[in-house]
């Protein structure tokens, strides 16, 4: 099978992709009161369960798993290749020109909350797994499309998933950039409590028109897959007889306790206290998964890229055995999570294009025993 096949079968239900994207938009997936099998609320689980309504219309086998995640699965190996995404969007805010839960349609765009995060990319990777099912092809390790429902307010989904059913041997989640993407930074929040007039001399001495590095912290770490430390969200706190100030690190490979006795050193007769940790991953650039992806990419696109690492957290921080892979493509600016969030038609088909080439190559090639842990750095 050639890849021109494949695009052009693509091609011939790019009206069905846009259609299913559009349902999903309009669904108002925005996290709300638990209930039974729904612990997202009511938004999330209508999500989830139209998207597992979709998979069965094209004659996939389904699973809710009590209603945190679920999946339609094409193949029959037990090992599996998993397309991880999520269906649950953000709040909307103020600001829209077409309503957020719309799905409008104009200057080539389709208009929503989720269209871009993630529902619109989602769906362009299960439309390139559905090219191959419709081709006849019969893939030697089976592929899940993974569709979450907590991916942006905790990700309590994942780790539920990963406690209940087997992870992917490997796989991807279309939430992040091209090309593949071999690391995610870390994520810290950080508060530091106390006297009030030692908190505010504390923030003055080390915030106030300093470098975003941490650089007066004695913090300033930096490598050579994510660059320096970047210190963000400064915040002030106030409580009854005390004040603090919380502010959030991304950070580079590093030894978080190294950071966190440097940071108890500056503040003098203060509380510091470490709030929430999200370790970095780092995988080795050439192992078996990223170059695999990587070259489907190039091949899909007829370019030529470098792996990458990126600052945001997707579910790949999560799930070790998969990794970030599109939708954004070299220069496209992000954004999701603002006003008039869009998605367009054509990227959209590109991204299908690319996800159902690589999803071939995945499929179709001999995984393995350590595609991704094997050589890490």
């Amino acid at each position: 099978m050639n890849k021109e096949e494949i695009f052009a079968q693509v091609e011939r239900r790019k009206q069905d992709m846009i259609d299913d994207i559009c349902t999903m938009v309009q669904i108002d997936s925005r996290r709300g009161e638990p209930q039974e099998k729904k612990p997202f609320g009511i938004g999330p689980a209508n999500a989830l369960e139209k998207a597992l309504e979709i998979c069965r219309r094209e004659g996939l086998p389904t699973k809710n798993v009590d209603g945190y995640m679920g999946y339609g699965s094409f193949g029959d190996s037990e090992e599996y290749i998993g397309i991880i995404g999520h269906v649950d969007v953000v709040e909307v805010g103020d600001g829209w020109i077409d309503p957020p839960f719309s799905a409008a349609i104009h200057d080539g765009r389709i208009w929503g909350r989720g269209a871009l995060d993630d529902k619109g990319p989602l769906f362009a990777a299960m439309y390139g797994m559905l090219a191959l099912k419709d081709l006849g092809i019969q893939p030697k390790t089976a592929i899940h499309i993974i569709f979450g429902t907590n991916e942006e307010t905790g990700m309590e989904d994942m780790h539920y998933f990963l406690k209940h059913e087997e992870k992917p041997l490997v796989g991807f989640t279309p939430d992040n950039k091209f090309p593949a993407i071999y690391g995610e930074r870390g994520r810290a929040v950080i508060e530091v409590w106390g006297d009030e007039q030692k908190v505010i001399e504390f923030a003055n001495e080390y915030f106030m028109n300093a470098n975003v590095n941490g650089d007066r912290l004695g913090i300033a770490v930096k490598d050579e897959h994510f660059g320096e430390m970047k210190i963000r969200n400064k915040l002030l706190l106030h409580a009854k007889d005390k004040m603090g100030i919380r502010f959030s690190l991304s950070y580079p490979t590093c030894d978080m306790d190294k950071i966190m006795q440097q940071i108890q050193i500056k503040a003098v007769d203060l509380e510091v206290r470490l709030v929430s940790n999200s370790p970095v991953v780092l995988h080795h650039k050439n192992s078996w998964l990223v170059k695999t992806m990587q070259k489907a990419y190039e091949e899909a696109t007829d370019t030529s890229a470098q792996p990458t690492t990126t600052t945001g957290g997707t579910y790949a921080h999560v799930c070790d055995s998969i990794i970030p892979y599109g939708p954004s493509f070299p220069g496209q600016n992000g954004i999701a999570h603002q006003p008039n969030e869009w998605v367009n038609i054509d990227d959209l088909v590109a991204c299908a294009k690319i996800y159902a080439w690589t999803l071939y190559k995945l499929c179709t090639e001999q995984i393995p025993e350590n595609p991704l842990e094997e050589g890490k750095l």
